[in-house]
């Protein structure tokens, strides 16, 4: 047998190699992660089950379909073998709400959930447990009232008594406090710290109605706040436009019957409702208030122009003053009062001007004038002293 020669060897030695090493990767399993954000809530008379559903396999295949699977059973029962299941059509990645019945008042209901995508049923979540009770009342009277700062807030109803602490499940994850179900944490806090507890400013509180306990602190007594976080009271949802309820405005329930939302954004129209609040972990809360909207937009009028001052000029009097700092101004008014009369508007400037020249003043006739500015809403500020002048 002839031998290849030397030089073709060394050609097939110099080719790349196919960069195959080793055997071939296992494919990549499907199986689904657990759900994350799982929570469970009584809201008036039902439950709600809440979770995030997973947007890909424990080996990263992301899902195109797949379903959140809730466990649910009273007492001990074993929720895969005499548990009820109800599964939910999800959005990879997306959260799913679901209503349960609520069982009798005094019994613990347990529920977990699972993911299954493909056929393949992923690991359950840890379970959850809650002791159903009778729903609070709702709040009710519920009014949004815009304010310059914001919309302020007034509703009427009992606070709840603090709920008993629901029973440990083995395994089971410590609920958040202060949190609706399923949802990111809270907002921060609409008002700072304590400026939500007294009624808002320009909301008008009605007294108790007659025959309702519980609304008000009797005379002379006031709410004493708990110690540590506190776990009763009242919630406050607001949605922008079209969109959904989701965190309560504030961390803790409040006590009083009031809050003002300073967050809103101007320009949008801002629904809310209020649930009251039993427990918070878990979350216990009534049915929804009524739903109570407002239009929000600019009613803040700007700051009074400063440093008035009348001048006789050839022509007429000259009205000059201190130019505004507004950033949304949009010019100003000048009003004239004649002797024994009410002032007049006689001029609107543009926000580039600080002065005016009145060519229609009469000699020697005592005019008052004063000037107001107005920003881009058109609200308008409050007139400035008034400075008298007469043309010699």
């Amino acid at each position: 047998m002839r031998r290849p020669p030397a030089l073709l060897l060394a050609a097939l030695a110099a080719l790349p190699a196919c960069g195959h090493r080793g055997d071939p990767l296992p494919p990549r399993r499907r199986t689904p992660p657990p759900p994350q954000e799982f929570r469970l809530a009584q809201r008036g008379d039902a439950l709600e089950v809440r979770a995030t559903a997973p947007a890909a396999s424990v080996d990263g295949v992301p899902y195109e379909t797949l379903t959140v699977e809730f466990l649910w059973a009273e007492g001990q029962q074993d929720l895969e073998k005499a548990g009820r299941r109800q599964a939910v059509p999800a959005v990879p990645g997306g959260r799913v709400v679901e209503t349960l019945p609520l069982p009798s008042p005094g019994a613990t209901v347990r529920v977990a959930a699972r993911a299954v995508a493909g056929g393949k049923k992923g690991q359950r979540t840890l379970t959850v447990a809650l002791v159903a009770r009778t729903p609070p009342e709702p709040p009710r009277d519920l009014t949004a009232t815009l304010v310059e700062n914001g919309v302020a807030l007034s509703w009427r109803g009992a606070r709840p008594k603090p709920a008993a602490p629901a029973p440990a499940s083995p395994g089971a994850p410590a609920a958040p406090a202060a949190s609706a179900p399923g949802t990111p944490a809270p907002a921060k806090p609409a008002t700072p710290p304590g400026a939500g507890e007294p009624s808002p400013a320009g909301a008008k509180r009605e007294p108790p109605a007659a025959g309702t306990k519980g609304e008000e602190p009797p005379a002379g007594e006031t709410e004493t706040a708990p110690e540590g976080p506190r776990t009763s009271g009242f919630f406050v949802y607001r949605r922008l436009g079209s969109a959904v309820y989701d965190a309560p405005l504030v961390e803790e329930p409040v006590e009083r019957r009031g809050l003002s939302d300073t967050l809103v954004p101007v320009g949008t129209t801002a629904c809310y409702v209020v649930r009251a609040v039993a427990s918070t972990q878990p979350l216990i809360e009534s049915a929804p208030s009524n739903e109570a909207c407002a239009e929000v937009r600019d009613i803040a009028p700007p700051a009074t122009p400063a440093g008035l001052a009348v001048m006789p000029r050839e022509g007429g009097l000259e009205i000059l003053w201190s130019p505004s700092a507004e950033a949304d101004l949009a010019g100003y008014r000048v009003y004239r009062a004649a002797p024994d009369g009410e002032p007049e508007r006689i001029a609107e400037v543009g926000a580039g001007r600080a002065s005016w020249l009145d060519e229609s003043a009469e000699r020697g006739v005592a005019y008052r004038y004063t000037v107001t500015a107005v920003d881009q809403a058109g609200n308008e500020s409050e007139r400035t002293e008034p400075v008298e002048a007469t043309l010699p």
